[in-house]
């Protein structure tokens, strides 16, 4: 259990029901096998022809993808929405099943939706006419669709940090759940923005890893030769209930969220803030919030983008909050095999970090074949690594953005 003394001051909230599509599954238990496999999802690029491009390559979606939309969403809805709203609804419903909520709710008007996105992922057509556009564009519209086809009537909203999104959206959940306005909410994120513009853009960013011999080995975090992230596609969706509506009707928790630690560097657009000072400070409050002691973080799911400050900085911020603990502290990235999701890798990665708890097993860190000897923490190498219950109670997942918006969320397991 959490510390007394973050529980005093936030109610806790429980985890009932996951939902996490990636480029290595189409849902939680083929994606989770394919994490603990460390499982390489890397290719060329189907959705477009990346001729002329740096990158060339990223980590999409299945092609089977397609079939799990038609089964979640009719064709007239599917016109209607981008594939990143469509990933959204399809993550959503396979996290309320998970959850059993059709046969446990009562009052609609009390379930809300918060979803974190940084876009629509809206491509017009080349000169074409497209009757949806207003409807696709909508800024709102993944948590709109999953209200509307949950049937949900409470809050709906979405949040936008860029890559932490989806830990502001666990955030504004919560606080749903704390002050009495909502039972339950579903939160996270889900994007889909690999397009021809989208690379192009993070290309002149140079961001993104750029052609190498074996795309398979283009996302190495925490490796010596890291050399940019690798963009991938994805949606992680979480069922969180107040413990007293979870215990009422019969649900199973799978673990407890503290309120996460938010803060901004208010530095730079692009670049993280040196030293990682506000990356430390959104671990220290996500610590203070939960009324822990760095030592009681068993696994850090990492930002871990595979770009060479990102991976020094947000090492140097570990550092700076676990002090000795940190070089006993097992920290992964997972994002060395589902790249890394944008706005959905909050998401995503509270998705996997839940998964950790409840499983007892911590994903690896892929192709960290030569590690940064400036930076020297236990980052998993290769395989995933299994953990006793007592020495994982705690876990900890970070999220930083470009903006500087970083977010950071503690998960506990429940007693």
């Amino acid at each position: 259990m959490p510390g007394e003394s973050g529980a005093a001051r936030v109610p806790r909230v429980a985890v009932t029901g996951l939902g996490l599509v990636t480029g290595l599954g189409l849902e939680l238990e083929s994606s989770w096998r394919g994490l603990l496999e460390g499982r390489n999802a890397t290719a060329r690029f189907r959705a477009f022809d990346p001729t002329g491009l740096a990158c060339t390559f990223g980590v999409e979606l299945p092609p089977e993808v397609e079939a799990l939309f038609a089964a979640h969403i009719k064709p007239r809805q599917r016109a209607q929405m981008t594939r990143g709203t469509m990933l959204a609804c399809a993550t959503a419903q396979q996290a309320a099943q998970h959850a059993r909520l059709e046969e446990r709710l009562g009052d609609r008007a009390r379930v809300g939706v918060v979803l974190g996105a940084t876009g629509t992922g809206y491509a017009p057509r080349d000169g074409a006419l497209d009757e949806h556009r207003i409807l696709r564009n909508m800024a709102s519209a993944s948590a709109a669709w999953v209200s509307l086809k949950g049937k949900f009537q409470g809050p709906s909203c979405v949040v936008s940090t860029a890559c932490s999104s989806g830990a502001y959206a666990l955030h504004a959940a919560q606080l749903l759940l704390t002050t009495g306005q909502c039972d339950v909410v579903l939160a996270g994120a889900a994007d889909s923005a690999i397009s021809y513009l989208d690379v192009q853009g993070f290309c002149s960013l140079m961001a993104l890893c750029e052609d190498v011999p074996d795309p398979a080995l283009a996302s190495r975090p925490f490796d010596l030769h890291r050399s940019g992230f690798v963009i991938g596609e994805g949606g992680g969706v979480l069922v969180l209930e107040t413990r007293e509506h979870a215990r009422r009707t019969g649900a199973r928790v799978l673990a407890e969220l503290s309120l996460p630690g938010l803060c901004c560097e208010g530095y730079n657009i692009i670049s993280p803030e040196p030293g990682g000072l506000s990356m430390a400070r959104a671990m220290r409050l996500a610590l203070e919030n939960a009324g822990l002691q760095p030592a009681d973080i068993g696994y850090l799911n990492a930002h871990g983008t595979s770009t060479q400050l990102n991976d020094l900085y947000e090492t140097q911020a570990i550092r700076a909050v676990f002090g000795e603990h940190a070089a006993r502290l097992p920290v992964s990235s997972t994002k060395s095999m589902t790249g890394h999701c944008l706005s959905a890798a909050a998401g995503v990665e509270a998705v996997i970090s839940v998964m950790a708890l409840v499983e007892g097993w911590l994903p690896p860190t892929r192709n960290l074949a030569e590690p940064d000897p400036a930076l020297g923490l236990d980052f998993i190498p290769g395989r995933a690594r299994r953990v006793a219950p007592e020495e994982l109670r705690h876990v900890m997942s970070n999220s930083f953005a470009f903006g500087g918006q970083n977010g950071v969320c503690i998960f506990s397991r429940c007693p």
